[in-house]
């Protein structure tokens, strides 16, 4: 079997997977069953991360996929497959599609870069330079708590 010369002529610069689908991806896995207002604030916490370069390279796909960072994709986390898989007609999908472009302009968690469910107690939450932001849905926010000087 030969192949044409360019396979798939249409597409000649981008990404496979353009950066935003990575955000709306991440905010479906992390935030799907969270109120609306925690998709858009899980979206504040991926550009936070993207912007300051946290844990990130500046790109979307770089703060998205850095290892540990996100549990969705973490190796041991089964819902990858199935978030890899979700269908734009999903309500859910579209839902975190909105919260990714509303969360461009609405900053609900100020400058938090970290977040864990209610269910889970990090290690990290409670070390000192730590501070809550606020809690929405079963996620708490939280960001570097700011220096104070005399």
């Amino acid at each position: 079997m030969d192949l044409p010369a360019d396979p798939v002529p249409e597409l000649k610069v981008g990404r496979v997977i353009p950066e935003d689908v990575w955000a709306i991806l991440c905010i479906f896995a992390e935030a799907r069953g969270e109120p609306y207002e925690g998709m858009v604030a899980v979206g504040n916490v991926i550009r936070n991360r993207t912007s300051k370069r946290h844990f990130s390279d500046g790109t979307i796909v770089g703060t998205v996929c850095a290892p540990k960072q996100f549990s969705w994709m973490n190796d041991a986390d089964g819902q990858r497959t199935r978030v890899l898989g979700a269908c734009w007609d999903e309500s859910t999908c579209r839902l975190a599609a909105k919260a990714w472009a509303e969360s461009a302009t609405v900053q609900l968690v100020g400058d938090a870069l970290w977040y864990h469910a209610d269910y889970v107690s990090p290690y990290w939450s409670k070390a000192g330079g730590m501070e809550f932001v606020r809690r929405i849905g079963r996620h708490l926010f939280y960001r570097r708590a700011k220096e104070t000087h005399p």
